[in-house]
């Protein structure tokens, strides 16, 4: 029996475009794995197959992603208009010994029903606008923590150039920098590796291969630029009483997308 992993997308264009009607096939090379990928208006639709399908459902969820960079690619060059897609939904279904298994994932609630900030909340984003206003070094780290909070698959570049930024930025060693994320230098200098050698991440590599989204670049280092951001502003600002782990760790829990495929 084949497995099927589909997922949706949402598509949208900030002039009003729509995503034309299409239906593509495509094969991949070095697996039996295939795709059959349905578009038109503000939808796309994802199916990956196989007999079996040989990732789990969270690498399900990253190839769904890389597919739709492409057909984005595709769109702006072929003159359909730059389009932006948002993952809406998932279902995954497989077959083990006859036995049928369903796995599906929707989007998030209407934000009509989310619960509001409380006034403490409401009174930490009017201080940190301040802090980032005034500091243009700590204005850059904090959009590139943003950034790869949004781009989960870019997460390793925009996690290093956050760092590099508060590096040069305060005039600081990388050694000053673990010390600020609570992190050895030995694994700073992995991910210093990976970011500019072996991962895809600020230059390309011979091989044409990147890392995916995992959680060792998408949520250890993210959380990390949150502890370096911290610090910077409490070498900026000797006043400020710098959050503690649990409230960056709260923060960061808020932030980041709920959903795995997001």
């Amino acid at each position: 029996m084949t497995d099927f992993a589909i997922s949706v997308f949402r598509l949208s264009n900030d002039r009003g475009y729509c995503a034309p009607h299409l239906s593509i096939g495509y094969k991949e090379s070095d697996s039996n794995a295939e795709w059959s990928i349905h578009c038109g208006g503000t939808r796309a639709y994802f199916i990956r197959y196989a007999t079996p399908l040989q990732h789990d459902p969270d690498d399900q969820a990253a190839d769904s992603h890389f597919m739709v960079d492409r057909l984005l690619g595709a769109f702006m060059l072929g003159g359909a208009g730059l389009l932006k897609a948002q993952a809406v939904g998932r279902l995954f279904f497989s077959a083990d010994d006859g036995q049928a298994k369903w796995t599906s994932e929707t989007d998030s609630p209407d934000p009509m029903f989310a619960p509001h900030p409380d006034a403490a909340t409401v009174e930490a984003v009017r201080d940190w606008y301040a802090a980032i206003c005034t500091h243009t070094v700590l204005r850059r780290a904090v959009q590139d923590a943003y950034l790869a909070l949004c781009n989960p698959h870019e997460a390793l570049f925009f996690a290093y150039r956050g760092m590099e930024w508060l590096v040069v930025g305060l005039k600081i060693s990388w050694e000053d920098l673990a010390a600020d994320m609570g992190v050895d230098m030995k694994a700073l200098k992995e991910f210093k590796k990976d970011a500019n050698v072996e991962g895809g991440g600020r230059h390309p590599t011979q091989t044409g291969t990147k890392y995916r989204a995992d959680l060792r670049n998408y949520s250890n280092w993210v959380t990390c630029l949150f502890d370096a951001i911290n610090a910077a502003r409490k070498r900026l600002e000797p006043t400020f009483i710098p959050k503690t782990p649990k409230e960056l760790a709260a923060a960061f829990a808020r932030a980041v997308p709920t959903t795995p495929y997001d």
